[in-house]
C-alpha cells in the first residue's frame, strides 16, 4: 500500500487572519480624526474656561464695588450728624471727586475728633477715603467718579465756572442729595 502523500500546510491560527495589520495611511489618518476631535474639545473647554474666568472676576468687581459704594453710603448719610445742634458738622468740600463731611459721631457736641472728618476722592484710579486712620484705599481700578449734589429741588448745585468746579461755600448747606457715579474695570486675569 502506497501511503498517500500529504502536503505540508503552514499553521494558521484562528485568531488570524490575512490581514497583516494596519497601513501606515490607515494610521494617518486616525490620528487625523482623533487630533480634530481634541482639537475641537479643546477649543469648548478653553471657550468655557475663558467665559467662567471672566465672569467670576465681573462677578467680584461688582461685589467690590457694590461694597465701596454702600461704605461710602453710610458715611456720607451721616454727613451732618449734629445730635446735640453744636458741633456744626456738614459738608466742608463738594467737588466732582472729591468730597468732605465732617459728623458729630460720637454726640459730645463738636467735631474735633479725628474720626468726625471724612473725606473721600479719586487718586488716579484709586478711591480713597481719608478718616482718623489715615489714607486708605477703599477701591482700586476706578475708570470714573463723579459726585453730583443736588438741593431739595434736585437742582445741580456744583459751579463750573469755579476752577476746580465746585459747590460754592455757600451753597454747602444747601446739598440734600450726593449722587455717587462710579465705574470700575478690572482686566479679566487671562494674560491676554
Amino acid at each position: 500500500m502506497k501511503a498517500a502523500k500529504r502536503h505540508a500546510q503552514p499553521y494558521k491560527s484562528e485568531f488570524l487572519s490575512d490581514s497583516s495589520g494596519f497601513t501606515l495611511i490607515e494610521v494617518l489618518m486616525c490620528l487625523a480624526i482623533l487630533s480634530i476631535a481634541f482639537g475641537t474639545v479643546y477649543q469648548t473647554f478653553d471657550t468655557f474656561n475663558r467665559a467662567y474666568t471672566t465672569e467670576n472676576v465681573v462677578a467680584g468687581v461688582q461685589q467690590k464695588t457694590r461694597n465701596g459704594v454702600e461704605f461710602m453710603v453710610h458715611d456720607i448719610r451721616l454727613a451732618g450728624l449734629d445730635a446735640l445742634g453744636t458741633a456744626g458738622s456738614g459738608f466742608l468740600e463738594a467737588q466732582p471727586t472729591r468730597l468732605r463731611f465732617t459728623a458729630d459721631m460720637n454726640f459730645d457736641g463738636d467735631v474735633s475728633d479725628p474720626f468726625e472728618d471724612i473725606t473721600y476722592r479719586l487718586n488716579g484710579s484709586v478711591l480713597q477715603q481719608t478718616n482718623h486712620l489715615g489714607e486708605e484705599i477703599l477701591l482700586d481700578d476706578v475708570t470714573s467718579l463723579n459726585f453730583s449734589f443736588l438741593d431739595v429741588d434736585d437742582n445741580e448745585l456744583i459751579d463750573d465756572t469755579l476752577t476746580p468746579p465746585q459747590v460754592p461755600a455757600g451753597d454747602l448747606v444747601d446739598i440734600k442729595t450726593v449722587v455717587i457715579s462710579l465705574s470700575t474695570q478690572r482686566p479679566a486675569g487671562r494674560g491676554d
